[in-house]
């Protein structure tokens, strides 16, 4: 199972995107580039190391056997992802854009984020091919967020063994499909 360092860089590589598009939108209001370099390279090790402990976890976390009782798609969730990747550029239609405001509503989302315990659908995951699936089990316990290599999953019996990686995250033992 994975440690708090680990959950926190699985959480913290969803705002790489972002990164990216402030990065874009710095320069392309200031024409500066020290700020959008910070928040590359900041996004690149971010990434880095969300690799790599991704692919540690997937070979390291011990396999289970689950019987599922429900499973729903969480993909259509990450498009919500995308109006968050372009609030850099809200300052076009909002006069009154405060960058404190902006700060304290982000770290307010950390500090829920920080003590929640769920799991979300990873946005570079989905850029590499993961599909997310919510779960239940037949003891009943639900919320589970399942990371799976295939595209869709029909049958809840084709769901037989998972990896757990923290308390809500699953990801699929099951091959491409």
């Amino acid at each position: 199972m994975a440690n708090g360092l680990q959950r926190a860089i699985y959480n913290l590589a969803n705002a790489v995107p972002l990164a990216a598009m402030t990065a874009l939108f710095w320069y392309l209001e200031f024409r500066a580039w020290r700020i959008p370099m910070i928040l590359l390279v900041s996004a690149a090790v971010v990434t880095g190391l969300f690799a790599m402990f991704f692919c540690y976890g997937k070979n390291n976390c011990s396999i289970k056997s689950i019987t599922v009782s429900k499973v729903i798609s969480k993909d259509p969730w990450l498009l919500t992802y995308m109006v968050a990747y372009v609030s850099p550029f809200a300052y076009m239609v909002i006069p009154d854009y405060h960058i404190v405001s902006f700060i304290v509503v982000v770290l307010m989302l950390i500090l829920i984020f920080i003590s929640a315990v769920m799991a979300l659908p990873n946005i570079l995951l989905f850029f590499v091919g993961y599909h997310f699936y919510e779960v239940e089990t037949d003891t009943g316990v639900g919320d589970y967020l399942l990371i799976s290599k295939r595209r869709r999953i029909r049958n809840r019996t084709n769901v037989k063994a998972v990896m757990r990686v923290f308390e809500k995250l699953l990801i699929d033992t099951k091959g491409d499909e």
